[in-house]
């Protein structure tokens, strides 16, 4: 039975890293103690050592795998240690933007096997939830403090049926994804084109965009005139980004095409070509090419913050329609973060069915209104 256990959780882990389109997932090494006579009130005095990976798909419920490690080094037994691993799920409250920590809570099942184990202590399955606290320090740590309480499942009632464990530690990110050169085949690679969707043929700058097109003027008509007067030349209005407004008062002058701009030329507001399938918050190939793109503005605009708003369509319950779009907002800002963007200055929003763009009464219609919106705060 234990070998079956801990097959089936292997090939669970195997499936859900090679089924993502991008490895996303959080390795955290924590330590602590663990109480095993919990009789006359919980004694901590057990060291616990805690290795566990947060997987995440795009959906609410994070898989999670971990092992524990527990020595017990009995007195007046045989038991030298304990070895646990678990399999279950996580939920994140992702509350670190406001409020600089993130609670979350987990659950799961999992096998415990006792290394000298004597009756009444005993290798069993078991059962376990939580709840912990993240503390991000940058965008490559984060320090969290843990809880977890254990449930044996054994009938005898001599053995010990309940376990708690207090854990500090550290989490570190593991985010990749997939690469895709030039999707616009316009000469410019997709890591570093601002506008990822340049038609075929059109010339563009180094950062991908289309230049902008110099119409010739004619020459004007010869006029035969008994005092010839020079006209005053009338300076070029030039705008080199294409948003409306010209150079001399752009104080963004690289707005990527798509941007809502004000009189200044700084966007404000962007509606990412991000699109879902109906009822999934998992994001495609394509779309990670423009939000990549959208993550290099971010990086040549530091001094912004965003705030992704996610939507869906009028299709089945509104509070599912929030929740769904809560995790697709949240999906694009995992995504924003795997390419380098802080966490600090990405807030993510879910408005559910709301400011409809399009007719929810046809296909098309809903497609459009499964959208991200991007809102620029300039500092």
């Amino acid at each position: 039975m234990k070998k079956i256990f801990f097959s089936s959780l292997a090939l669970v882990c195997l499936h859900a890293t090679a089924s993502a389109e991008a490895i996303n997932f959080d390795l955290s090494l924590k330590t602590g103690l663990t109480a095993l006579n919990n009789d006359n009130g919980s004694n901590f005095d057990k060291g616990t050592f805690n290795l566990d990976a947060v997987f995440d798909l795009g959906y609410v419920i994070r898989p999670r795998v971990e092992v524990a490690y527990i020595n017990v080094d009995e007195k007046t037994g045989s038991v030298k240690s304990l070895w646990q691993i678990a399999g279950g799920g996580q939920y994140e409250f992702d509350l670190s933007d406001r409020y600089y920590v993130d609670p979350y809570l987990f659950a799961g099942l999992g096998y415990e096997y006792v290394d000298g184990s004597r009756k009444g202590f005993e290798s069993q399955f078991f059962g376990q939830g939580g709840f912990g606290l993240k503390y991000p320090y940058n965008d490559k740590l984060t320090f969290l403090t843990e809880f977890k309480a254990i449930q044996i499942f054994d009938d005898s009632k001599n053995d010990e049926n309940n376990e708690f464990a207090l854990m500090i530690g550290a989490a570190m990110p593991f985010h990749t994804v997939e690469e895709v050169p030039d999707a616009d085949q316009d000469g410019v690679l997709n890591a570093n084109d601002l506008c990822p969707n340049t038609p075929a043929g059109v010339a563009v700058d180094a950062n991908g965009c289309a230049l902008p097109v110099v119409q010739p003027q004619e020459a004007p008509k010869e006029v035969v005139v008994s005092e010839v007067v020079e006209p005053e030349p009338v300076p070029a209005v030039v705008d080199s980004d294409g948003d409306g407004v010209e150079d001399t008062i752009d104080q963004c002058p690289n707005t990527p095409a798509g941007f809502e701009v004000n009189k200044v030329g700084c966007g404000v507001k962007k509606r990412l070509e991000v699109h879902f399938e109906s009822n999934s918050a998992k994001l495609s190939p394509a779309s990670m090419q423009k939000i990549r793109a959208f993550a290099n503005y971010l990086k040549r605009m530091p001094g912004v913050t965003v705030t992704i708003e996610g939507y869906t369509d009028s299709s089945g319950d509104p509070k599912k329609n929030m929740k769904l779009s809560q995790a697709r907002a949240n999906a694009v800002k995992q995504a924003l973060i795997a390419n380098g963007i802080s966490a600090r200055r990405i807030v993510a929003i879910g408005k559910g069915e709301l400011n409809p763009v399009a007719d929810n009464e046809t296909p098309e219609g809903r497609a459009k209104n499964r959208r991200i919106e991007a809102i620029i705060h300039q500092k």
